[in-house]
């Protein structure tokens, strides 16, 4: 009940926000010249819903059976090189100076290559998005024992330590400067843990001096 709640929160607001500047518009109560403005926030809000629709989806379809099975070798360095070149685009807009450290050889890891893409995809697109203009992305990636661990850190603001066991929760978003963009509908991290959790692997986040940084395991292959 609690998570339904949580949608119904989540789409009424754009929804709400859709219909005021449509009537607006209808009604007269927009004047011509203010009504691209609405238009283009009606655009936004409505992409807004889309990226909500096929979170929920995501979430739909991670917490069935089916994607606990399909488990294989790759190579995680080479899985996350191809997720941060998909990225170029936006960290080239944030102007951002990327430190990629990876091993030399090959990393074969155990997993859903495809879901721990999606891993590596949201981790380092929320890292842009926090990150200040002109900073740091870091991404590094290294051996110990029989785990792979991979961090994601970006140079932002600092999330108080209050808001760091929540930060995976289900549509949790902190009050604080990290979400006062409405890029982001409370999910991206919480389908992270979702997919490491049915991989049995562990996700941990440290922030501080505006410094974050993800750090999550994999099983060597």
């Amino acid at each position: 009940s609690e998570f339904v709640a949580n949608v119904s929160h989540e789409l009424k607001t754009p929804m709400t926000t859709i219909a005021g500047f449509a009537d607006g518009i209808l009604d007269g109560t927009i004047p011509p010249e203010r009504q691209a403005d609405a238009l283009r926030t009606i655009s936004a809000e409505t992409r807004r819903l889309s990226r909500l629709v096929r979170r929920m989806l995501d979430l739909s379809r991670l917490q069935s059976t089916e994607t606990i099975t399909a488990q294989e070798p790759f190579d995680i360095c080479e899985t996350m090189a191809r997720v941060l070149v998909s990225l170029e685009t936006k960290i080239n807009d944030k102007k951002l100076d990327v430190e990629a450290a990876f091993p030399e050889e090959p990393l074969m890891v155990w997993g859903n290559s495809d879901a721990i893409t999606q891993v590596g995809y949201n981790l380092l697109d929320n890292a842009i998005k926090f990150s200040r203009e002109g900073g740091h992305l870091k991404l590094g990636i290294t051996a110990r024992g029989s785990k792979a661990y991979i961090s994601v850190a970006d140079e932002g603001e600092t999330i108080p330590p209050e808001e760091l066991p929540l930060i995976f929760d289900r549509f949790h978003k902190t009050d604080h400067s990290r979400s006062v963009d409405r890029e982001g509908v409370g999910l991206g991290l919480y389908i992270v843990k979702t997919i490491l959790n049915n991989h049995k692997e562990d996700i941990t986040v440290t922030s501080q001096d505006g410094l974050t940084e993800f750090t999550f395991t994999l099983t060597k292959a």
